[in-house]
């Protein structure tokens, strides 16, 4: 099942969202996989925003991907439905079992007013999602950490 789950860091004010998938996605022929909505805090009002997953494009760019073509690879893109707001956000993959322990990847900073989905660079975006799938449950989590904001 997917859940999302929200924290903030008191200390850090960092807030995290880690979203557990099934990984039953990874074997499936979807071109996308989208998390429940979570709210963003952009220094205005919150924003509804999303995770969503794409398969690994094909190298040789023919038929449509997906994640079993791709053998559980993918990356990670967060999509908010602002229209304006700017973000820095740093995204990591795990097991689900103490949060994420692949290294965190960013950080990465967005205006959504430039475009409302943003991902990793692309030499860094793709994950090996299988590697981090806990065996017992058959879900994986993804971590997206979004810094606090600069204060003017």
């Amino acid at each position: 099942a997917h859940t999302i789950a929200v924290a903030r860091s008191a200390v850090t004010g960092v807030q995290r969202v880690v979203w557990t998938v099934d990984a039953g996605k990874l074997r499936g022929h979807e071109r996308q996989t989208v998390s429940p909505c979570f709210d963003l805090e952009l220094g205005g009002p919150s924003a509804t925003a999303r995770l969503v997953l794409f398969p690994k494009p094909h190298a040789d760019g023919k038929g449509s991907a997906s994640f079993k073509k791709s053998r559980g690879w993918g990356s990670v893109h967060l999509k908010c439905e602002a229209s304006g707001g700017s973000v820095s956000f740093l995204v990591s993959v795990g097991d689900g079992t103490e949060g994420c322990k692949r290294k965190p990847r960013g950080p990465v900073a967005h205006d959504f007013a430039q475009h409302s989905t943003c991902g990793l660079p692309r030499e860094a975006e793709q994950w090996d999602f299988t590697r981090v799938v806990n065996k017992a449950a058959q879900t994986f989590a993804v971590c997206l950490d979004i810094l606090p904001r600069a204060s003017p």
